[in-house]
């Protein structure tokens, strides 16, 4: 190889060194892990839609935490078999038409850990009288990477408002 090819090869080698030791490995990969996390809140609002229990309860981890800021600060230690006896039951009584999650702002802690802060778009309709309830939910998603998958492992609810049509 040429010389010139040969330095320019070296010098990207120490300039990306010099990134990796003054800001983190993790930083090189926050785009990535950003994206992971996105696919698998949508993943999450999918399910949800389609009122599939068993894909809703794999984005959580056993047990997790949920913590309703509304009501109280007491944190509620949940097991994945609480979860999915109430998710049954809730859908027996309503039907998901809407679950997305916008306005998010992921904070990576490192390659496992993360948070994320957004507004969760629900919209239920009442299988008995059809009446449909529509709300955005501020919460805040503790989550961990277990078996290489993104896991929800405390949930918060900061903030409810009710649509209005």
């Amino acid at each position: 190889m040429k010389k010139s090819v040969l330095l320019s090869i070296s010098l990207i080698l120490v300039i990306l060194i010099f990134v990796i030791l003054t800001t983190g490995c993790t930083s090189l990969f926050t785009p990535l892990i950003k994206i992971e996390i996105m696919q698998m809140l949508n993943k999450l609002g999918e399910a949800n839609v389609e009122g599939n229990v068993d894909q809703i309860i794999i984005h959580y981890t056993d047990p997790y935490t949920e913590v309703n800021h509304l009501v109280s600060e007491d944190a509620y230690v949940i097991s994945l078999e609480e979860l999915r006896m109430w998710l049954e039951e809730d859908l027996t009584y309503v039907n998901c038409l809407v679950d997305d999650f916008s306005n998010e702002d992921i904070t990576i802690l490192d390659s496992s850990n993360a948070i994320v802060e957004c507004d969760e778009h629900t919209k239920f309709q009442d299988l008995f009288d059809e009446t449909i309830y529509e709300y955005i939910d501020g919460i805040k998603l503790t989550l961990i990477k277990v078996d290489g998958n993104w896991k929800i492992s405390i949930y918060e609810l900061l903030a409810s408002e009710e649509v209005i049509q």
